[in-house]
């Protein structure tokens, strides 16, 4: 079917509905007519028939000027939609065509107003720059002014240094000497008394260890052991174990147990990440 013609059909179906049944009536009529107007076998007088069918004629061409009218009449106001759709469309071209001018509109002045602050921010930038300028010139001059003045000073305090630093001297290292003393001492008693703590700890889990069943001799284990002020383990880790696996767990089982860790004999000796090497046959 051509295209033209099946998008008429689309867009007028009334129309195509009427015409459909036009075509039909005249094909009643021409049935109508064929059969009146063909040979008949001799029979006796039918009168009634003959007025009959000129009755339906009558009425069939009545039809036919209702249908044509009502076509004509379809076909009417299928043109007064068709120029009010126009009239509707003119009207929304119109009104896009005036937005489209209002937003360039809008967006010249936008341009206008984008280069002016462009124009504006460049001076301020200019002015800003200038200032900056001349505040890091002032800058320069307190800075050699202050420095000058800072050099007379230091040449003064060095020398009032240097007369204090003959008699200073020798007390200075008098106390050093002794400072370095008393810290040997202290760092001396420090140390045995870390001994003694990390001992403690092993001793204690090695009293909550329990072996495993297949044990052999020179096994051991260095334990990482993190606890907290009052001496409860946080975490324990196993580093650099030469037994089993059955080992590993019994000496942290014993850890674990072993919380709260020994207090330190002194607090100085106190540490939060504490390490040693748990040798069962030692």
């Amino acid at each position: 079917m051509d295209s033209g013609l099946w998008r008429e059909i689309k867009d007028h179906p009334h129309v195509m509905a009427l015409s459909i049944a036009l075509h039909v009536v005249l094909l009643v009529v021409l049935s109508i007519s064929l059969t009146h107007n063909a040979p008949k076998l001799p029979s006796r007088p039918q009168v009634n028939t003959v007025q009959a069918v000129v009755v339906d004629a009558n009425r069939v061409n009545t039809e036919l000027e209702k249908l044509k009218q009502a076509e004509a009449n379809e076909i009417k106001k299928e043109e007064s939609r068709k120029k009010q759709l126009e009239k509707e469309m003119q009207k929304a071209r119109d009104a896009r065509k005036q937005e489209e001018k209002r937003l360039a509109d809008i967006k010249t002045k936008q341009k206008q107003h984008e280069q002016a602050e462009k124009e504006k921010q460049k001076k301020l930038a200019a002015e800003h720059k200038k200032k900056e300028q001349e505040l890091a010139a002032l800058e320069q001059q307190r800075k050699a002014e202050q420095e000058k003045l800072a050099e007379i000073e230091n040449k003064r305090k060095q020398e009032e240094e240097a007369a204090r630093r003959k008699i200073e001297q020798a007390e200075l290292q008098r106390q050093l000497l002794e400072e370095e003393r008393r810290q040997a001492e202290l760092n001396s008693r420090l140390d045995k008394l870390r001994v003694q703590y990390i001992k403690s700890i092993e001793q204690k889990v090695a009293r909550n260890w329990l072996p495993p069943v297949k044990m052999q001799p020179g096994w051991s284990c260095e334990v990482s052991v993190k606890q907290n002020p009052l001496g409860e383990v946080t975490s324990v880790k196993m580093l650099n174990c030469t037994g089993s696996s059955a080992f590993n767990s019994t000496v942290e089982r014993a850890v674990k147990k072993a919380s709260p860790l020994p207090l330190p004999p002194d607090p100085q000796v106190f540490e939060a990440n504490i390490q040693f090497t748990f040798r069962p046959d030692v």
